[in-house]
């Protein structure tokens, strides 16, 4: 039997600002101030915008801003003060308006030159921040660890400027060096270590050898083994590198500090599956419900994905129920739920569901691809093209679009299928080559086989590489009896994949049905049968062989199992002729009539009896 389908082997934060004056006379100024004189000069930039981005250093950004934002204008200084303060002339200011300048240019590099050498002299900790930032940014490590090390040492406890430093380190290479920061960060930080170590779990992620991370984790937290966030940390490190003993070990310590520590908990229980114990982790939670924390939305949440991701459906879609109790606001639950019913073939609690999300206007439609499944499976085709037609956009539209395509050619509408086809987009090479296999696959349904040729031929002498095209061209070929380009077509496939069973398999099959070299086709089915020994197709074609052969029981051993696995009217029509020929009619009809309940206008099982006299 041949498969038709082929599976063959992708810094400034610019403001409105009224202009300023710029006096060319040297000026007497505290460090400090070296920042709004930037804002000042440059007309529309600021110098004090250096909070990070990161959600996970959030907290920490707003430390360090407090930091700066502590320091207050210090008031006139006598002449006799004038030694201990900056004297900016002319010439700094200039440098100013160059650094500003070349950043806006996005010469970056004389930006940085320019704020390191400001930073250099005044020990402004604002210059050297944006010096530090910029040649990060750059990648400018040896720079940014210098402008780094200018920030840290004018202002200690900015906490910011640390982390900056950190980071440097760490992507430098360096990461033992940036202990100590990491240790003031957490001094800096207060009783709430939660944030910080966030941070430091960021930055150690980013080495390669997950080994010194843990290494660097461990200097950082072995005086903090009363600090559950410390102990956290140091677990999803361990978990980072595969050591899931000790990270769970870890855990369970942080656990006793902190029970009931549903981050911890649910990391746990991941762990756990990422072990492989997939059944403890699943009792873990299930345990964890039953206590103080069974309406915790984060561990019901993590429960039902396990659930779902170990294919235990009827559990998950409970407990989806339970969490649509829970967080009723929740669509994405609710959606869940709807596909898990879908799953169980709970065809009416599936729709009741999906039609919500439908009704709230939210994964719209990924819920109408979902109830035309439902359509489909209910036999209800004009419903299911209705709700895969309104699939008009999403990661579901494309194979939304081609069950719309299928559906219209089953109802013998080709035409109409071909007009839907050609107004499909496509976002890539495979799915136009989808496409173009859909295409031809119309007009061999159509049985309009030499159409059929002429398309596949076409693609093929533009790209003769593309062996889903050539097999396909093949399966036309055997309907037009032309075997030699059938032969010639299946064995430029296999000069490309010698493994692909289903090649071998039609090949084969190809070789027992339209010709008499049986022993070499045998051999071609043996290689296919050794590859997918449970495929039903290459059973067939294993029996179809033997029969020609003349092995009747051999080939009644592998067309009965294929039919078992099958259910295919043709492997019904090979078994039925077999066991006629071997004098069990009775055997035969019994499974010709069966296979015709379910198939009542199929030509292969109707000739098969004609041609006994049936």
């Amino acid at each position: 039997m041949i498969q038709t389908k082929f599976s063959g082997n992708s810094i400034i934060n610019h403001a409105k600002c009224k202009a300023t004056r710029l006096t060319t006379k040297p000026l007497v100024l505290k460090s400090v101030f070296l920042s709004a004189l930037v804002i000042a000069f440059s007309g529309c930039s600021s110098l004090l915008e250096s909070q990070s981005k990161s959600k996970t250093t959030a907290v920490a950004a707003s430390s360090s801003e407090k930091v700066v934002e502590t320091k207050k204008a210090a008031p006139v200084k006598t002449s006799k003060q004038v030694e201990v303060e900056t004297n900016i002339s002319s010439a700094m200011l200039y440098q100013l308006m160059v650094a500003e300048l070349a950043q806006q240019r996005g010469d970056i590099e004389t930006a940085v030159q320019y704020y390191l050498e400001i930073a250099t002299i005044t020990k402004d900790p604002k210059a050297a921040e944006r010096a530090t930032q910029l040649a990060a940014s750059s990648n400018n490590l040896p720079t940014a660890l210098k402008a780094a090390e200018l920030w840290v040492t004018a202002a200690p406890d900015d906490i910011e400027g640390r982390r900056m430093y950190a980071g440097i380190l760490v992507k430098a290479g360096r990461p033992n060096e940036a202990v100590p920061h990491y240790e003031k960060m957490l001094e800096i930080g207060g009783k709430d270590t939660s944030v910080v170590f966030g941070v430091i779990v960021s930055q150690l992620a980013r080495l390669p050898d997950n080994s010194i991370a843990l290494s660097v984790m461990e200097q950082v937290t072995q005086n903090r083994q009363d600090d559950p966030n410390a102990l956290f940390s140091y677990a999803h490190l361990a978990m980072r590198q595969a050591q899931f003993d000790l990270a769970i070990t870890t855990l369970d310590q942080g656990l006793a500090i902190k029970p009931n520590w549903p981050i911890a908990v649910t990391m746990r229980a991941n762990i756990l599956a990422m072990k492989g114990d997939k059944e403890d982790a699943l009792k873990y939670l299930k345990n964890t419900l039953k206590g103080e924390l069974k309406n915790n939305i984060e561990i019901n949440m993590t429960y039902g994905r396990m659930l779902t991701e170990f294919r235990k459906y009827e559990a998950a879609l409970q407990q989806y129920e339970k969490l649509m109790k829970l967080v009723p606001e929740n669509t994405d639950v609710i959606y869940t739920g709807g596909v898990l019913a879908l799953q169980l073939e709970k065809y009416k609690k599936s729709k009741k569901y999906l039609k919500k999300v439908l009704s709230r206007g939210e994964r719209v439609y990924d819920a109408n691809y979902y109830l035309g499944q439902i359509a489909e499976a209910e036999n209800d085709i004009a419903q299911a093209i209705n709700y895969y037609a309104t699939v008009r956009r999403g990661r579901l539209y494309f194979s939304a679009q081609v069950r719309v395509v299928a559906l219209i050619a089953d109802k013998k509408e080709f035409t109409r299928a071909r007009n839907h086809l050609h107004t499909i987009r496509t976002a890539n090479e495979k799915q136009k080559l989808q496409l173009s296999l859909l295409d031809g696959d119309l007009y061999r349904e159509e049985g309009r086989y030499a159409d059929a040729k002429i398309f596949y031929t076409k693609i093929l002498d533009e790209s003769p590489e593309e062996t889903s095209i050539r097999y396909a061209r093949a399966l036309v070929a055997e309907k037009l009896n032309e075997i030699g380009l059938v032969e010639s077509d299946l064995q430029m496939i296999l000069k490309v994949e010698p493994g692909n069973a289903q090649v071998l398999n039609a090949l084969g099959y190809t070789l027992a049905d339209r010709t008499d070299r049986y022993e070499e086709a045998l051999k071609y089915i043996q290689q296919a049968l050794k590859i997918e020994p449970n495929d039903a197709a290459v059973m067939d074609s294993m029996g179809w062989v033997q029969y020609h052969l003349g092995n009747y029981k051999e080939a009644i051993l592998h067309l009965e199992r294929a039919n078992e696995i099958g259910k295919d009217p043709e492997i019904a029509a090979h078994l039925g002729e077999v066991l006629w020929v071997s004098g069990k009619k009775s055997a035969a009809l019994k499974i010709w009539e069966g296979s015709l309940k379910e198939n009542p206008d199929n030509e292969i099982l109707l000739n098969v009896m004609k041609r006994f006299g049936l």
